[in-house]
């Protein structure tokens, strides 16, 4: 029965009417189904952002292998990067710089700190202090993209053993809510008891704080593992 329950309550946190009833409904949603389906599509948000931020760096991190390899054939410096960033939306500065012969470096800096992507700043850096020698940025571009693809490789790890303390935080968030609703099914009335007593206003005060808290502090102890790479 608990368990037949808790999937009525997910059925009906995360379940949307056609489009048509739900232009025409909206208003008169429970506050709760509204809130569910908000966090739901914040989270969905928040997952494609962060599948496209792993993707844009390694696709920088290609980018860059891709000028090693194009200086090691012997092309010139613009030439390569203009080849190796071609139709990249993150290279429109850099390669812009390079074809009317503008602040390479400079250029590099502003479309990493754009786009979040510390290889292109990296490669500025190596751009400038190189003068020009084509082969000894080959070799510098080379460990630079080998590097970032390695720290890639160790960001999906590290996102495969954190999936489990993450999901067991966001259940043991749920949890007090589905309470409630358990409660509610058996006969009683936590509802009417949290926001019509003030002794249930204050611990629902409480409560909600310390859910904040329990949530914020997890997210930090993560960030503080993955800012590390």
């Amino acid at each position: 029965m608990t368990l037949g329950l808790m999937m009525i309550v997910l059925a009906a946190t995360v379940w949307q009417p056609p489009a048509r009833a739900r232009l025409r409904d909206d208003r008169w949603q429970p506050w709760w189904q509204r809130l569910g389906q908000e966090a739901l599509s914040r989270v969905r948000g928040s997952w494609r952002r962060g599948s496209k931020a792993a993707a844009r760096r390694r696709a920088a991190a290609d980018v860059v292998l891709a000028l090693s390899a194009e200086l090691s054939t012997g092309l010139p410096l613009d030439v390569a990067l203009r080849r190796a960033g071609a139709d990249r939306d993150f290279m429109v500065r850099s390669v812009g710089a390079v074809r009317v012969g503008g602040d390479v470096p400079a250029a590099l800096r502003t479309d990493a700190q754009e786009f979040d992507l510390a290889v292109l700043a990296a490669l500025a850096a190596v751009w400038q202090v190189s003068a020009g020698s084509g082969a000894g940025l080959s070799d510098a571009a080379y460990r630079l993209g080998a590097a970032a693809l390695q720290r890639e490789r160790l960001r999906r790890d590290l996102a495969s053993q954190m999936a489990g303390p993450k999901a067991t935080a966001r259940v043991l968030a749920l949890l007090p809510l589905i309470g409630l609703v358990l409660g509610s099914g058996i006969g009683g009335s936590p509802f009417a008891w949290l926001l019509g007593t003030p002794a249930g206003w204050g611990v629902l005060i409480v409560g909600l704080t310390l859910e904040v808290v329990g949530v914020l502090w997890v997210r930090r102890l993560v960030g503080q593992v993955e800012k590390h790479l």
